[in-house]
């Protein structure tokens, strides 16, 4: 088999990329980013500049990027930026992503008001990646952010900064407004808020779906505003399913073909080439799909969309029995960690003392828990066990609720690590989803180790592989990642993707390599987290 199509043939496995129909599992390992750049900037009111980091994917036979989907680090990105839909989306429409490790954006108080500069550092740090990437459409092809929480403030932003740039935004997980009213911008909303649940009464406040829509929807009508909506019922915050995942990649395969024009150049939002339709959020609600161009001035107020599959599908997803009974997942700790439920404003908390893994289990609470209100009271549950996944996070699920520590581009960074547990509902139960702020407690007690990670040569384009060794003196196995460059880890073999057909040689390849020590006597302190780069040169 030649060369290329061996890399290409393993990286389509690597991602789970399938026609069985079974739904990918959620992992941080082996999430490609063939190049990244870091920078700084001082910022007014601060004496240490802020300090980002930028890494790209570009689709393995793109020629030519006619876009970027841009994400910060929050919660559900880390999942989001390795998710098969979106880099199938991405493939399909010569899209590149950019995942900010640690974010661009920043949060301090002193940059509220002050768009215009986060927007400027975006642009420095871009400008970086043309460079070493050789693809150097990437300093003004347009966007498409994607935030969760804080980040809805940098969605906004730049659709406000730079509406000129920006093919459409998605908000997960909660409604955000830009100033900007043509931007097409899609809002993602729960209805079961973890933050603060223990002070609402949870079998009624979940199915308050209803309130704000009629305001949001007689708004988005008024200002002719291209703003499409989906309800995932009995989720929170922190949550994103696998087919709210999917929604987002058949969303910017849609506005990548709406809106970026075979020049490159962006065409202006065409409303009546769009569906409107309301979400199944209260008994009788019509819901017809609508051609925009057909609608009434009532008709028009309810949700845009720019496609009749996404309205559909946006129904499909909000579609519930708002009556149903109230089910509620836990966690429960198994191997080498201990649970605080409920005790981070609502939120569980996880604290992960181990050698290597740890392990939890979801379950169905029998009763509403104390200092909820209406505790004590019983609860509904569906048949079979709750599902505990990764969301975000240095950690990587091994099966049955067990994760291993897996230390990756995300650790030290200053973002969230979460894992969720999830039981589906039915015609009678309402879903219930509860995440877990997960704490790795690094090891720093014992005898201090020592890491030797032997040198990688350089390697000529078209190498399937090569091996990697590293030893501590404390004889305990060492662990690597890929932080950067086309190729991903496999049985201790640093195996290569595909090259982009115009990336600029030579390409630089970073692999780290670790052990995390061990918690029980006799006690080993974590290793440095040891790094080394080497280049992919031309044949």
């Amino acid at each position: 088999m030649h060369v290329r199509s061996f890399c290409l043939l393993f990286w389509v496995l690597v991602c789970g990329i399938a026609t069985s129909g079974a739904e990918p599992v959620r992992s941080p390992v082996n999430q490609v980013f063939q190049f990244s750049v870091t920078d700084s900037v001082p910022y007014e009111g601060s004496t240490t500049p802020k300090t980002g980091t930028l890494y790209l994917w570009i689709p393995e036979s793109c020629a030519k990027l006619r876009g970027l989907v841009i994400l910060g680090n929050n919660v559900p990105e880390h999942m989001l930026a390795g998710h098969p839909a979106i880099r199938e989306a991405c493939r399909a429409n010569d899209l590149g992503l950019v995942w900010s490790v640690p974010t661009f954006w920043n949060f301090a108080k002193q940059m509220k008001g002050r768009e215009a500069e986060q927007v400027a550092f975006l642009q420095k740090l871009l400008d970086g990646l043309a460079s070493v990437s050789g693809y150097d459409e990437v300093s003004r092809v347009p966007w498409l952010p994607i935030g969760e929480s804080g980040h809805l403030l940098m969605v906004c932003g730049l659709i406000d900064q730079q509406p000129e740039r920006c093919i459409a935004g998605i908000c997960v997980k909660n409604p955000h407004s830009p100033k900007n009213r043509t931007v097409p911008l899609l809002w993602t909303l729960g209805t079961a808020q973890e933050w603060g649940q223990k002070d609402k009464d949870i079998r009624t406040e979940w199915n308050a779906a209803g309130p704000g829509y009629e305001g949001w929807v007689k708004g988005r009508a008024e200002s002719s505003w291209p703003l499409s909506m989906v309800i995932e019922p009995g989720t929170g915050h922190f949550s994103c399913s696998d087919a709210l995942a999917r929604y987002f990649g058949a969303t910017i395969g849609a506005a990548a073909a709406a809106r970026i024009a075979e020049d490159g150049s962006l065409r202006p939002v065409d409303l009546n080439a769009g569906f409107l339709a309301h979400l199944p959020l209260t008994p009788g609600e019509d819901l017809r799909i609508i051609p925009y161009a057909v609608a009434s001035p009532e008709e028009r107020k309810r949700a845009w969309f720019f496609t009749e599959s996404l309205a559909r599908e946006a129904q499909d997803i909000s579609r519930t029995n708002w009556q149903a009974n109230t089910q509620l997942v836990g966690l429960v700790p198994v191997e080498n960690c201990e649970s605080k439920p409920f005790s981070f404003n609502s939120v569980t908390e996880l604290l992960v003392v181990t050698e290597s893994t740890f392990s939890v289990k979801g379950t169905l609470l029998p009763e509403i828990p104390d200092g909820f209100v209406g505790a004590g009271e019983k609860l509904a549950s569906t048949p079979g066990e709750p599902v505990v996944e990764w969301i975000c996070g240095p950690y990587a699920p091994v099966g049955n609720g067990t994760f291993r520590v897996a230390l990756d581009r995300t650790w030290k960074s200053g973002g969230g690590n979460y894992l969720i547990a999830r039981k589906d509902g039915d015609d009678k139960v309402r879903t219930s989803v509860q995440p877990c702020a997960v704490k790795l407690v690094e090891n720093k007690e014992g005898t201090p180790q020592v890491l030797t990670f032997d040198k990688i040569p350089d390697v000529p384009a078209g190498t399937v592989s090569v091996p990697l060794s590293a030893k501590s003196d404390s004889g305990l196995p060492v662990q690597f990642s890929v932080l950067t460059g086309p190729a991903v880890i496999e049985n201790g073999n640093l195996v290569f993707t595909p090259i982009p057909p115009r990336a600029k040689f030579p390409v630089e390849v970073t692999v780290a390599a670790w052990q995390w020590g061990r918690p029980t006597d006799p006690k080993v302190r974590m290793s440095e987290f040891v790094k080394q780069t080497f280049r992919i040169v031309e044949p």
